[in-house]
């Protein structure tokens, strides 16, 4: 809980100089962040206040799943309620700021909260780390599903959901997906889409894909 935190505190601070210091811009006052988006199996839409008690017992569910593969030392099996109040009070923080954005995604079948997407501005040690151009990039993005979802082939979909989304609603011309090593559904899903990997942080233990969004 403490890594993902400091992670997400690190980019909504780095915000500026995203905007300024590097060529691609994350956000402009001008630009309005999309409400939500769905197909027939899932929706995605933005995470609100009174949803932070079904989140905390979605991840809390698959934790060792999901501690094992994302690679963020979350969620912890020590997480409590009050920990995930903060992280929740944060992610709002955020939108309200317009320095990063937080979307939970529903299994509309069960109307199950199975999942969340982070888009937030690249974090400024990706560049220093020589990997990639962190200047090519408007924002990075990552999500994780819940052990049921993923065994119910749902990152299919929301990749397909995702990657259309981001065409369709979003201003951003390239985005970057990063990606534990050890997610290896996620990284099935980007090696089988038309993101390209661009290269692996061994230290991180992260592997890059770069993503652009082609304009319908």
């Amino acid at each position: 809980m403490m890594r993902l935190t400091a992670y997400l505190i690190s980019c909504a601070m780095l915000w500026c100089v995203c905007t300024t210091a590097f060529g691609a811009e994350f956000w402009r006052q001008s630009w309005s962040a999309p409400q939500h988006v769905e197909s027939s199996r899932i929706q995605i839409r933005p995470l609100e206040a009174a949803d932070a008690e079904r989140l905390f017992h979605s991840y809390m569910g698959s934790q060792k799943f999901l501690y094992e593969r994302l690679g963020w030392s979350w969620p912890s099996e020590k997480s409590t309620l009050e920990q995930n109040h903060s992280m929740v009070q944060l992610h709002l923080k955020q939108w309200q700021n317009q320095t990063a954005f937080t979307y939970l995604v529903i299994d509309r079948e069960r109307e199950m909260i199975v999942g969340a997407v982070y888009l937030v501005p690249v974090a400024e040690q990706r560049g220093s780390s020589g990997i990639i151009n962190s200047s090519n990039f408007n924002a990075e993005v990552t999500w994780w599903l819940t052990e049921p979802a993923v065994n119910a082939s749902l990152h299919n979909d929301l990749f397909e959901v995702l990657s259309g989304w981001l065409r369709s609603s979003w201003p951003w011309e390239q985005v970057l997906f990063p990606v534990a090593a050890s997610n290896r559904p996620a990284i099935a899903v980007l090696e089988n889409s038309p993101a390209r990997f661009i290269g692996e942080n061994r230290d991180t233990k992260e592997r890059f894909y770069s993503y652009t969004v082609a304009r319908k």
